[in-house]
């Protein structure tokens, strides 16, 4: 709803997803030294690798990815690890392992928000890893390159249809259009490539998945065919599991089934309202100091309930603010939006919907540069009281409060 204006983690604007063929029975020996060896070292020239996996449908299979900030970090940091005396004692036994190490797609998210959120710490070298799940990429190879067009579907028809049946995702990416900086590593050319990644707690829960989403009216109906037209060649999914070293590894989330509502889910917010509001001094550093300030808020409905739409005057701040409310009658949800006096732009909408007298919706956004997940609680508490939260994730489980609102019908 509200963007800090404290510095984030800026999200690695380029990524590899590297697939290696090995020799029969050499997997376990390759992850064995890459865990050991390869991991702090490219780190420290700015090489970030983000997971490392086995493909549990091709045993011979290694899959990682790695980020760079950007194309020149890119260039220098593998110059730097390749160069350097690390790679130099260890390419041999590394080498010696591979068959082909050329299947690689050089990608970068379609957008600010879109990039992986990965916990800030690493499963040390010998320690017991937290259960790492699976993680599945989904590779479509379109066509064209990716547009507005297709991401608008994806957003719009694709996304809701596999978060509801329990696969939000958890990063997507496209092809990088860039000439490769580091020839001695080849990257695959000629390709339109989107990809977008998902977690699992288990291979039973995506089973599950896979089952629900083959019965789904609506990904037969919508999106199928759709995606048929979009794609040069069928589509393809890596199941992978982490390694114990993997930065990228299931981590269970609210989000995980989207709550659904009906159209007059708001019809209690009509009129006139005394807000109190409570807002984080900083959000993200675990601060526990509090502003409050007063604000009054007026809201009406439209278009017979499918949409209502509240103004929001903050006095003591010198700005306001208003919130549009869509239902998809269709999908039985709510999609709320965010726009104040000091930006006048809409921000990314949250959606949801409710059960009883609670509302749940989730969203991305970005705050100042790193991606971060949105949660708006709603309840309403009669006729003349209502309490609205917004709570921002950026590890993918922890949720912190940061914006309360007690509203008194005025």
């Amino acid at each position: 709803m509200d963007q800090s204006t404290e510095p984030g983690t800026t999200l690695d604007n380029v990524l590899e997803l590297r697939q290696y063929t090995l020799h029969p029975g050499q997997r376990d020996t390759l992850i064995e030294l890459f865990d050991r060896e390869f991991v702090e070292t490219q780190q420290a020239v700015g090489a970030h690798v983000i997971g490392q996996f086995r493909d549990l449908e091709r045993p011979d299979r290694f899959v990682w990815l790695r980020g760079f900030r950007d194309m020149s970090t890119r260039a220098q940091a593998l110059q730097s690890f390749y160069g350097g005396p690390v790679w130099r004692a260890h390419r041999s036994a590394a080498n010696a392992t591979m068959i082909d190490s050329d299947d690689v797609l050089l990608l970068c998210p379609v957008d600010a928000t879109a990039g992986f959120r990965v916990p800030r710490q690493r499963t040390a070298l010998g320690a017991s890893p937290p259960a790492g799940g699976l993680v599945v990429a989904e590779i479509y190879r379109l066509h064209a390159p990716v547009d507005a067009e297709f991401l608008r579907f994806f957003a719009e028809t694709v996304r809701p249809i596999v978060a509801a049946n329990g696969a939000p995702p958890l990063a997507c990416f496209k092809t990088l259009y860039a000439e490769n900086n580091f020839p001695a590593l080849p990257v695959r050319a000629g390709e339109h490539a989107f990809v977008w990644f998902a977690s699992f707690a288990s291979g039973d829960e995506l089973h599950r998945y896979r089952e629900q989403l083959a019965r789904s009216p609506q990904w037969r109906t919508q999106v199928e065919r759709r995606l048929a037209q979009y794609c040069a060649v069928p589509s393809t999914a890596l199941l992978l599991q982490p390694t114990s070293r993997s930065w990228l590894r299931h981590v269970a989330t609210e989000r995980a089934v989207p709550r659904t509502g009906s159209s007059h889910d708001f019809d209690f917010l009509v009129g006139a309202w005394r807000v109190t509001n409570r807002r984080l001094q900083q959000r993200g550093v675990g601060c526990q100091r509090w502003d409050e300030f007063p604000a009054t808020m007026s809201a009406r409905l439209h278009l017979g309930g499918l949409a209502n739409t509240d103004e929001i005057l903050f006095p003591t701040l010198g700005w306001s603010g208003m919130t549009l409310r869509v239902f998809d009658v269709a999908r039985g949800q709510w999609s709320i939006y965010w726009i104040n006096s000091r930006e006048g732009t809409l921000f990314p909408p949250v959606t949801g919907g409710f059960d009883g007298a609670r509302g749940e919706f989730y969203g991305r956004d970005e705050d100042c540069g790193q991606a971060v997940d949105v949660r708006f609680v709603w309840t309403h508490q009669g006729d003349a009281a209502a309490h609205w939260e917004q709570a921002f994730c950026y590890d993918g489980h922890t949720w912190e409060t940061n914006w309360v609102m007690e509203l008194e019908r005025a």
